[in-house]
């Protein structure tokens, strides 16, 4: 487990890629002073997030990134999100934030230590409505005077059951968002060239690479590029 934090608008060691530079070269002159903050658990601690957030920062934005592998909105005993996040942008003040969480959130919701019950599990009737006012509680604590929210879903996953999940969750994510003025949802999934559904392999400039870990939930290198050449053109154009 562990807490990444990184500031942008300088030089990195990931470099744009072509397609990506070329989507972003008509705003870089314009981006100015607009700050992004990216939020999330593992997956945007890991390439996806560092893909993201040099994008962003190479655009001309300047841009902050926090993560915690590990975390989500299921268990604030172990991480407290909506505060944590909070405090964060109460420091940087971002015009925007991009925000990933799903990936650990597909179990049992703490309601808190001698709260009754203790837990609202995933198949209790209360679950997507509890889940669905974290949603919205971390939304309102990252963008609470009108700042723009991206909320990215989760991609396809290997696991059937786990997939139905984030279909769930997903579905939430797209709702709340839908509901506020300033929410954007942005689907990963159908992102992968030549690929319907999950696969762990997909077809690059006529080369077959891997663009998912052998785990079946993270992106490998490829894998993060491609989804980052879709996402950070869809924030940009949207600032």
């Amino acid at each position: 487990m562990s807490n990444v934090v990184r500031h942008g608008r300088r030089s990195f060691s990931i470099g744009l890629s072509a397609a990506l530079a070329a989507a972003l070269l008509p705003r870089r002159a314009q981006a100015g002073a607009a700050k992004i903050m990216v939020l999330g658990g593992s997956t945007i601690h890991g390439a996806l997030g560092k893909y993201i957030e040099t994008a962003l920062a190479e655009a001309g934005f300047t841009t902050q990134r926090h993560a915690k592998s590990s975390s989500g909105l299921a268990r604030p005993d172990f991480y407290d999100w909506p505060a944590a996040a909070k405090g964060y942008c109460q420091r940087f003040s971002p015009d925007a934030v991009v925000v990933m969480f799903g990936g650990n959130d597909g179990q049992g919701l703490f309601m808190g230590e001698g709260a009754k019950p203790q837990w609202t599990r995933w198949e209790d009737e209360g679950w997507k409505p509890e889940y669905r006012s974290r949603v919205e509680a971390f939304a309102d604590a990252v963008a609470p005077n009108g700042e723009q929210i991206f909320w990215m879903g989760m991609p396809e996953m290997k696991s059937n059951k786990l997939d139905g999940r984030m279909k769930r969750m997903n579905g939430i994510y797209e709702a709340a968002m839908a509901a506020r003025a300033n929410g954007h949802y942005l689907s990963t999934r159908g992102l992968m060239p030549g690929v319907q559904g999950y696969s762990e392999f997909a077809k690059i400039g006529g080369k077959e690479v891997r663009v998912r870990t052998e785990d079946g939930v993270h992106y490998t290198l490829h894998g993060a590029q491609i989804v980052a050449d879709a996402i950070v053109p869809a924030v940009a154009k949207a600032l």
